[in-house]
């Protein structure tokens, strides 16, 4: 190699040298408040560069696959998001008034959904009976979040009245009807769900109930007796009926009525029924008592006669009697 040259491959090496210990220097992209947001919100991405030496930076943002740039601040705000801004997105930075630049940053995906859909059930039926037990259930169906803070309103109140997922009234009382809604809020971010939407809670007294005995409460020994439960009550479509004799249960067939065919002296006595609700939990009152009579079948026939004389004219009185044993 000629002297001449020496100053020029010195130099090579130099700049050569030069490349390979200069820092890489790296771009990131963050979202906040998350990567997955719910439409209506404030949605800010920022793209920090981890490098020094470099005072003022100029930033090119890309969308998917795109190469064009849509953005050259440090942080884009999309407020309020919507389904459209969800995508990847990546950045990279250019030394301003110099030639340094970053690496692109690894692309960061912003998902954008409905805010999640609320539901309010109330076990065991909206339409329950005062003493009752009843609980409320707020259900949110959205991903994302895995922890909520649920606010509960009452008819036309901004009052929240409980910030659990369930709340219950035991007993509950007529003080407690009216209409509920609820929604819920992030535990320590901004998201937020609807409002759901409301339901209606009704709550009345125990259904009255009352026996009835056809044809008679006194009947005789051989006659058909038919006992029947009648109960006075909304909300409740199927009962189960339960009899009781002289104060302890008769009969759990479950019917609203009792046939005693022939009825016998045996099965005299004060009867009385309740209801429960069928595949529910709802009960009716008891019912009064009501007392069934049965005497000895008619077993025999009585005529007595009388004969008066009187003016001269005789006169004659019959009287029949109905007897029994």
């Amino acid at each position: 190699m000629e002297l001449s040259q020496l100053p020029l491959v010195l130099l090579l090496i130099s700049h050569i040298h030069s490349g390979h210990t200069e820092e890489t220097l790296k771009a990131k992209v963050s979202i906040k408040p998350a990567e997955h947001v719910f439409r209506g919100e404030t949605v800010t991405l920022r793209c920090d560069i981890d490098g020094e030496g470099v005072t003022s930076w100029q930033y090119s943002w890309y969308k998917d696959d795109s190469n064009r740039v849509f953005s050259e601040l440090q942080e884009h705000t999309f407020s309020p998001v919507t389904e459209s801004d969800a995508g990847k997105y990546s950045c990279y930075g250019a030394e301003r008034g110099g030639s340094r630049t970053s690496n692109i940053s690894d692309e960061v995906t912003l998902t954008v959904s409905e805010k999640p859909k609320v539901k309010v059930s109330i076990k065991p039926a909206e339409h329950v009976f005062r003493g009752e037990t009843v609980t409320l259930r707020c259900d949110i169906d959205g991903e994302g979040v895995t922890s909520w803070q649920y606010s509960w309103y009452k008819d036309d109140s901004n009052s929240v009245f409980s910030e659990l997922q369930e709340h219950t009234f035991s007993p509950v009382t007529e003080s407690d009807a009216g209409k509920y809604s609820c929604y819920g809020a992030e535990r320590g971010g901004s998201r937020t769900s609807n409002i759901s939407d409301t339901v209606t809670l009704t709550v009345s007294g125990r259904p009255k109930v009352k026996v009835s005995i056809k044809p008679a409460e006194h009947v005789f020994r051989g006659e058909t007796v038919t006992l029947r439960c009648v109960i006075d009550g909304e909300g409740v479509t199927s009962w189960r009926y339960s009899w009781y004799k002289d104060g302890s249960l008769y009969s759990s067939n479950e019917l609203q009525e009792h046939t005693f065919s022939p009825v016998a002296e045996s099965v005299a006595g004060k009867y009385s029924c309740n209801g429960a609700e069928r595949g529910g939990s709802r009960t009716s009152q008891y019912s009064d008592e009501v007392t069934l009579k049965v005497s000895g079948e008619f077993d025999h026939l009585v005529i007595y006669t009388q004969v008066k004389n009187a003016d001269k004219s005789d006169s004659l009185t019959l009287k029949c009697c109905l007897g029994s044993f």
